[in-house]
């Protein structure tokens, strides 16, 4: 497939953000819809291609989180979860006996594969190649993240058919391979990997037809846009989340490592300031500590995930957004 021939593309996101009619949505109107599945079983993956293919949805992406390499030792769980226990007092959530475990990573490959998509996508590292032969048998194109110029290169090496160039500006988790990453801004990115020769995605901050034609003119082959979906009717956004993007200036954001154990960009609240545990699990155990919080307290311990552009969200249907980025770009000859 050519990139180019997408208007734009809607960042996957986890966490029920990326609906079947926002994805369809985004489809119909002409850009690259995607499912953010990371967090999905298998059978919630097959369920949620289907749903998107029944609203409407024809080419459309699935995305999912590559395994970390190792687990959180018992010393560094334990400490981890000491260090969160006045996180649960201060929200008035009793910590919880039991903390489940994430879905199987191959469960979740297995139902991505059976349910077909045009574009599997991943973050927070490499796909080995034995997977990767397994979606060009069933002609899936590949797009792997990197946050760094290495990350890039490693990807093209292993022939992948697109990169997600991810700036720091970018909302939620920086996709890179290292989970203590630094990250880059999207213009220093982009300029240090557009001789790589794959397609370049970009991705960060990214809000409206004028930034899509800026990253194109630099070298990008289209954008993706997250935050810029949060507050259309069809995201399974939260009001309180919705409420905060609706109330964000142009410093609402920051990024914390407190809530998973990566680096991740949102509405600023406990998890970026001194009520945020010191101590942290690596990912993705520290997401498991924190899921039990985070869904049963208030705004101030949710992750209200957002990038830089927060501000200039726009409260539109999914498919008005998609025709408006369209003729914004257009309007600035790209």
């Amino acid at each position: 497939m050519a990139f180019q021939d997408y208007s734009l593309i809607q960042a996957p996101m986890a966490g029920g953000l990326s609906t079947a009619d926002v994805v369809a949505g985004a489809s119909r109107a002409g850009a690259l819809g995607s499912v953010g599945a990371g967090y999905l079983s298998g059978d919630a993956i097959m369920a949620a291609a289907e749903g998107v293919r029944a609203a409407g949805g024809d080419a459309f992406a699935i995305n999912l989180f590559i395994p970390a390499e190792r687990d959180a030792t018992d010393p560094e769980w334990r400490a981890a979860l000491k260090a969160l226990s006045p996180c649960y007092r201060q929200a008035g959530v009793p910590v919880p006996d039991d903390f489940p475990p994430l879905p199987d990573f191959r469960e979740q490959f297995e139902a991505m594969l059976e349910a077909r998509p045009a574009v599997f996508s991943w973050t927070f590292g490499r796909l080995p190649k034995s997977m990767m032969a397994a979606c060009r048998a069933r002609g899936i194109t590949l797009v792997g993240t990197a946050t760094q110029r290495d990350e890039a290169l490693a990807l093209a090496g292993d022939g992948v058919d697109g990169i997600v160039l991810q700036g720091e500006e970018a909302g939620g988790h920086r996709g890179g391979a290292d989970p203590r990453g630094e990250g880059l801004p999207l213009d220093e990115l982009l300029s240090a990997c557009r001789d790589i020769g794959t397609p370049l995605i970009a991705a960060g901050g990214l809000m409206d037809g004028a930034d899509v034609a800026r990253v194109m003119a630099a070298g990008a082959a289209t954008g993706q846009l997250g935050t810029a979906f949060l507050r259309c009717p069809e995201a399974g956004t939260a009001e309180g989340w919705r409420q905060a993007l609706a109330d964000a200036g142009p410093d609402a954001t920051a990024v914390t490592r407190a809530v998973s154990g990566r680096w991740a960009r949102g509405i600023a609240n406990a998890w970026m300031d001194g009520r945020a545990p010191t101590e942290v699990a690596p990912y993705p155990d520290q997401h498991r500590l924190t899921s039990p919080l985070r869904k049963a307290a208030g705004a101030e311990w949710k992750s209200l995930w957002a990038g830089t552009g927060a501000h200039r969200s726009r409260a539109l249907p999914v498919e008005e957004l998609v025709r408006v980025i369209e003729e914004e770009r257009r309007a600035v000859g790209r």
